[in-house]
Protein backbone atom coordinates (compact mmCIF):
# COMPACT_ATOMS: atom_id res chain seq x y z
CA UNK A 1 0.00 0.00 0.00
CA UNK A 2 1.24 3.37 -0.92
CA UNK A 3 2.43 5.66 2.12
CA UNK A 4 1.07 9.00 3.00
CA UNK A 5 4.28 10.50 1.70
CA UNK A 6 3.69 8.84 -2.11
CA UNK A 7 0.18 10.41 -2.18
CA UNK A 8 1.31 13.51 -1.34
CA UNK A 9 2.10 16.71 -3.31
CA UNK A 10 4.31 18.88 -1.44
CA UNK A 11 3.97 22.49 -2.71
CA UNK A 12 6.79 24.99 -2.32
CA UNK A 13 5.15 28.01 -2.96
CA UNK A 14 6.87 31.30 -2.81
CA UNK A 15 6.08 34.36 -2.10
CA UNK A 16 7.11 37.92 -2.45
CA UNK A 17 4.71 40.73 -2.87
CA UNK A 18 1.65 38.02 -4.31
CA UNK A 19 -1.35 38.99 -2.70
CA UNK A 20 -2.73 40.22 -6.08
CA UNK A 21 -2.27 36.63 -7.17
CA UNK A 22 -2.40 34.42 -4.73
CA UNK A 23 -6.26 34.18 -4.26
CA UNK A 24 -6.41 33.51 -8.15
CA UNK A 25 -3.90 30.57 -7.36
CA UNK A 26 -5.08 29.25 -4.70
CA UNK A 27 -8.69 28.43 -5.61
CA UNK A 28 -7.33 26.44 -8.22
CA UNK A 29 -4.98 24.37 -6.67
CA UNK A 30 -6.75 21.49 -4.76
CA UNK A 31 -9.00 20.49 -8.08
CA UNK A 32 -5.21 20.53 -9.48
CA UNK A 33 -4.24 17.84 -7.49
CA UNK A 34 -7.13 15.96 -6.60
CA UNK A 35 -7.00 12.44 -5.63
CA UNK A 36 -3.63 13.44 -4.90
CA UNK A 37 -3.48 15.37 -1.25
CA UNK A 38 -1.35 18.86 -1.27
CA UNK A 39 1.01 19.78 1.68
CA UNK A 40 1.21 23.64 0.77
CA UNK A 41 4.64 25.10 2.23
CA UNK A 42 4.30 28.94 1.85
CA UNK A 43 7.84 30.70 1.78
CA UNK A 44 7.43 34.10 2.20
CA UNK A 45 10.77 36.47 1.33
CA UNK A 46 9.25 39.61 3.31
CA UNK A 47 6.16 41.14 1.76
CA UNK A 48 4.79 44.26 2.90
CA UNK A 49 1.64 42.65 1.65
CA UNK A 50 -0.80 40.02 3.23
CA UNK A 51 1.19 36.99 1.10
CA UNK A 52 1.79 35.00 3.79
CA UNK A 53 -1.55 35.61 5.82
CA UNK A 54 -3.30 34.55 2.60
CA UNK A 55 -1.50 31.35 2.82
CA UNK A 56 -2.42 30.61 6.10
CA UNK A 57 -5.78 31.38 6.21
CA UNK A 58 -5.94 28.57 3.25
CA UNK A 59 -4.18 26.09 5.35
CA UNK A 60 -0.55 26.44 4.57
CA UNK A 61 2.29 26.29 6.58
CA UNK A 62 4.80 29.31 6.15
CA UNK A 63 7.86 29.93 6.67
CA UNK A 64 8.29 33.67 7.17
CA UNK A 65 12.17 34.46 6.57
CA UNK A 66 13.59 38.09 7.99
CA UNK A 67 15.39 38.30 4.87
CA UNK A 68 14.50 37.83 1.32
CA UNK A 69 16.83 35.05 0.53
CA UNK A 70 16.32 34.28 -2.84
CA UNK A 71 13.84 32.46 -5.04
CA UNK A 72 16.54 28.79 -5.42
CA UNK A 73 17.53 29.25 -1.42
CA UNK A 74 13.40 29.51 -0.71
CA UNK A 75 12.12 26.96 -2.67
CA UNK A 76 14.69 24.68 -1.26
CA UNK A 77 13.24 25.93 2.47
CA UNK A 78 9.77 24.38 1.29
CA UNK A 79 11.37 21.22 0.28
CA UNK A 80 12.76 20.38 3.08
CA UNK A 81 9.37 20.79 5.04
CA UNK A 82 7.83 18.41 3.81
CA UNK A 83 7.82 14.94 3.57
CA UNK A 84 6.36 14.28 0.47
CA UNK A 85 7.28 12.01 -2.63
CA UNK A 86 6.55 15.19 -5.14
CA UNK A 87 7.52 18.11 -5.10
CA UNK A 88 5.56 20.93 -6.61
CA UNK A 89 6.97 24.37 -7.60
CA UNK A 90 4.34 26.94 -8.79
CA UNK A 91 4.38 30.01 -9.12
CA UNK A 92 1.57 32.26 -7.51
CA UNK A 93 1.11 34.17 -11.22
CA UNK A 94 -0.48 30.63 -12.28
CA UNK A 95 -4.20 29.20 -12.28
CA UNK A 96 -4.28 25.43 -12.25
CA UNK A 97 -5.98 23.17 -14.67
CA UNK A 98 -8.66 20.66 -12.44
CA UNK A 99 -6.28 17.13 -12.87
CA UNK A 100 -3.09 18.98 -14.17
CA UNK A 101 -0.86 18.21 -11.50
CA UNK A 102 -2.62 14.67 -11.19
CA UNK A 103 -1.68 14.04 -14.18
CA UNK A 104 2.08 15.39 -14.21
CA UNK A 105 2.44 12.64 -11.09
CA UNK A 106 0.49 10.12 -13.30
CA UNK A 107 3.02 10.80 -16.23
CA UNK A 108 6.48 11.01 -14.22
CA UNK A 109 5.08 7.30 -12.23
CA UNK A 110 5.33 5.70 -15.36
CA UNK A 111 9.01 6.05 -15.78
CA UNK A 112 11.19 6.21 -12.70
CA UNK A 113 14.00 7.93 -14.04
CA UNK A 114 12.01 11.14 -14.57
CA UNK A 115 13.35 13.44 -12.16
CA UNK A 116 11.31 16.61 -13.37
CA UNK A 117 8.39 17.47 -15.07
CA UNK A 118 6.29 20.17 -16.31
CA UNK A 119 2.74 21.06 -18.39
CA UNK A 120 2.26 22.92 -21.43
CA UNK A 121 1.85 26.38 -20.37
CA UNK A 122 -0.43 29.02 -22.00
CA UNK A 123 -1.29 32.95 -21.24
CA UNK A 124 -4.29 34.01 -19.64
CA UNK A 125 -5.69 34.97 -22.69
CA UNK A 126 -4.85 31.43 -23.98
CA UNK A 127 -1.80 32.39 -26.56
CA UNK A 128 1.17 30.03 -25.90
CA UNK A 129 4.37 30.34 -23.48
CA UNK A 130 7.07 28.81 -24.65
CA UNK A 131 8.37 25.91 -22.88
CA UNK A 132 10.29 22.86 -23.37
CA UNK A 133 13.58 25.38 -24.43
CA UNK A 134 16.98 24.92 -25.37
CA UNK A 135 20.26 25.40 -23.80
CA UNK A 136 21.44 27.97 -26.33
CA UNK A 137 24.73 28.29 -28.02
CA UNK A 138 26.75 30.93 -27.92
CA UNK A 139 25.38 32.37 -31.17
CA UNK A 140 21.75 31.73 -30.77
CA UNK A 141 22.10 33.21 -26.96
CA UNK A 142 23.83 36.68 -28.46
CA UNK A 143 20.96 36.77 -31.27
CA UNK A 144 18.33 36.11 -29.23
CA UNK A 145 19.80 38.52 -26.36
CA UNK A 146 20.28 41.47 -29.02
CA UNK A 147 16.99 40.33 -31.06
CA UNK A 148 14.02 39.03 -28.87
CA UNK A 149 13.01 42.35 -27.59
CA UNK A 150 12.54 43.96 -31.02
CA UNK A 151 11.95 41.08 -33.55
CA UNK A 152 10.36 38.49 -31.55
CA UNK A 153 10.17 35.89 -34.69
CA UNK A 154 13.98 36.30 -35.54
CA UNK A 155 15.70 32.72 -35.86
CA UNK A 156 17.34 32.43 -33.37
CA UNK A 157 14.57 33.10 -30.68
CA UNK A 158 12.69 30.48 -32.61
CA UNK A 159 15.79 28.00 -32.00
CA UNK A 160 15.94 29.19 -28.31
CA UNK A 161 12.16 28.67 -27.70
CA UNK A 162 12.40 25.08 -29.85
CA UNK A 163 9.21 23.50 -32.01
CA UNK A 164 6.52 22.95 -30.03
CA UNK A 165 5.97 19.77 -27.85
CA UNK A 166 3.12 17.53 -29.33
CA UNK A 167 3.86 14.26 -27.21
CA UNK A 168 5.37 13.44 -23.48
CA UNK A 169 8.92 14.69 -24.75
CA UNK A 170 12.55 14.84 -23.28
CA UNK A 171 13.46 18.42 -23.36
CA UNK A 172 16.68 20.74 -22.04
CA UNK A 173 14.67 22.59 -19.54
CA UNK A 174 10.91 23.74 -19.05
CA UNK A 175 9.97 26.94 -17.53
CA UNK A 176 9.69 27.73 -13.36
CA UNK A 177 6.77 28.62 -13.18
CA UNK A 178 5.43 25.02 -12.83
CA UNK A 179 7.77 22.46 -12.35
CA UNK A 180 6.91 18.43 -10.73
CA UNK A 181 10.04 16.54 -8.97
CA UNK A 182 10.99 13.44 -7.88
CA UNK A 183 11.72 13.81 -4.26
CA UNK A 184 14.66 11.28 -5.08
CA UNK A 185 15.36 13.38 -7.85
CA UNK A 186 15.30 16.60 -6.01
CA UNK A 187 17.48 15.40 -3.12
CA UNK A 188 19.97 13.56 -5.47
CA UNK A 189 21.20 16.69 -6.93
CA UNK A 190 21.03 18.63 -4.10
CA UNK A 191 17.94 20.76 -4.68
CA UNK A 192 18.07 23.96 -6.49
CA UNK A 193 21.09 26.12 -6.75
CA UNK A 194 20.79 29.04 -4.18
CA UNK A 195 23.80 30.94 -6.03
CA UNK A 196 20.44 31.90 -8.44
CA UNK A 197 18.99 34.46 -6.09
CA UNK A 198 16.21 34.81 -9.57
CA UNK A 199 16.29 33.91 -12.80
CA UNK A 200 17.99 30.89 -14.56
CA UNK A 201 17.42 28.94 -11.34
CA UNK A 202 15.05 26.50 -13.19
CA UNK A 203 17.78 26.03 -16.18
CA UNK A 204 20.52 24.91 -13.61
CA UNK A 205 18.25 22.61 -12.01
CA UNK A 206 17.58 20.65 -15.24
CA UNK A 207 21.33 20.56 -16.06
CA UNK A 208 22.03 19.37 -13.02
CA UNK A 209 19.18 17.33 -13.45
CA UNK A 210 20.53 15.66 -17.11
CA UNK A 211 23.90 15.52 -15.33
CA UNK A 212 22.81 13.27 -12.85
CA UNK A 213 20.92 11.35 -15.11
CA UNK A 214 17.42 12.15 -14.96
CA UNK A 215 15.11 12.86 -17.28
CA UNK A 216 13.68 16.46 -18.21
CA UNK A 217 10.11 16.32 -19.30
CA UNK A 218 7.37 18.15 -20.65
CA UNK A 219 3.91 16.52 -20.86
CA UNK A 220 1.77 18.92 -23.38
CA UNK A 221 -2.23 16.62 -22.63
CA UNK A 222 -1.80 18.77 -19.27
CA UNK A 223 -2.13 22.71 -19.78
CA UNK A 224 -1.87 25.69 -16.99
CA UNK A 225 -1.99 29.12 -17.66
CA UNK A 226 0.56 32.06 -16.86
CA UNK A 227 0.46 35.27 -16.21
CA UNK A 228 3.41 36.48 -18.36
CA UNK A 229 4.93 39.33 -16.35
CA UNK A 230 3.77 39.29 -13.01
CA UNK A 231 7.48 38.73 -11.66
CA UNK A 232 8.29 42.34 -12.99
CA UNK A 233 5.62 44.15 -11.07
CA UNK A 234 7.72 44.70 -7.72
CA UNK A 235 11.27 45.84 -7.98
CA UNK A 236 11.28 45.90 -11.95
CA UNK A 237 15.50 47.91 -12.10
CA UNK A 238 16.53 45.06 -9.27
CA UNK A 239 15.33 42.26 -11.43
CA UNK A 240 17.05 43.81 -14.52
CA UNK A 241 20.07 43.33 -13.04
CA UNK A 242 19.54 39.94 -11.41
CA UNK A 243 18.39 38.61 -14.09
CA UNK A 244 21.62 39.30 -16.65
CA UNK A 245 23.66 38.80 -13.30
CA UNK A 246 21.82 35.23 -13.54
CA UNK A 247 22.35 34.59 -17.20
CA UNK A 248 26.26 35.00 -17.29
CA UNK A 249 26.45 32.48 -13.83
CA UNK A 250 24.41 29.74 -15.82
CA UNK A 251 27.03 30.56 -19.18
CA UNK A 252 29.53 29.95 -17.12
CA UNK A 253 27.64 26.70 -15.02
CA UNK A 254 27.04 25.80 -18.61
CA UNK A 255 30.16 25.56 -20.22
CA UNK A 256 32.51 24.87 -17.09
CA UNK A 257 35.55 23.12 -18.33
CA UNK A 258 35.36 23.82 -21.56
CA UNK A 259 37.25 26.29 -24.70
CA UNK A 260 33.65 28.04 -24.55
CA UNK A 261 34.75 29.57 -21.29
CA UNK A 262 37.36 31.64 -22.82
CA UNK A 263 34.37 33.74 -24.06
CA UNK A 264 32.80 34.71 -20.77
CA UNK A 265 34.17 37.91 -20.43
CA UNK A 266 32.76 38.53 -24.35
CA UNK A 267 29.70 37.65 -22.70
CA UNK A 268 29.43 39.77 -20.04
CA UNK A 269 29.99 42.70 -21.52
CA UNK A 270 27.03 41.89 -24.05
CA UNK A 271 25.08 41.47 -20.66
CA UNK A 272 25.96 44.61 -19.60
CA UNK A 273 24.97 46.62 -22.68
CA UNK A 274 21.88 44.24 -22.95
CA UNK A 275 20.95 45.34 -19.37
CA UNK A 276 21.99 49.19 -20.06
CA UNK A 277 18.94 48.96 -22.53
CA UNK A 278 16.47 46.89 -21.08
CA UNK A 279 16.68 49.69 -17.76
CA UNK A 280 16.82 52.76 -20.71
CA UNK A 281 12.88 51.26 -22.01
CA UNK A 282 11.71 50.47 -18.75
CA UNK A 283 12.30 53.87 -17.18
CA UNK A 284 10.49 54.83 -20.00
CA UNK A 285 7.52 52.60 -20.09
CA UNK A 286 7.06 53.57 -16.48
CA UNK A 287 7.88 57.15 -17.60
CA UNK A 288 4.72 57.15 -20.01
CA UNK A 289 2.74 55.18 -17.41
CA UNK A 290 2.85 58.15 -15.29
CA UNK A 291 1.56 59.81 -18.46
Amino acid sequence: MPSAEEKTVGLALVTYQSAEDLPGFLETLEAAVEPYAVDVIGIDNVSTDRSADIVEEFGGRVIRNPRNVGLAAAINQGAAATGAEWILVANPDTQLAPGSIAALVDTAKADERIGMIGPRIARLDGTPYPSGRKFPSLAVGIAHALLGGIWPANPATRRYFGAPVTEVSDVDWISGCCMLFRREAFDAVGGFDDRYFLYFEETKMALDMHRGGWRVVLDPSVEIRHREGGSMRSAPFRKIRTHHRSALRFYCDYHRGTAWMVFAPLVAAGLVVRGAVAVARTALAQRLKRG
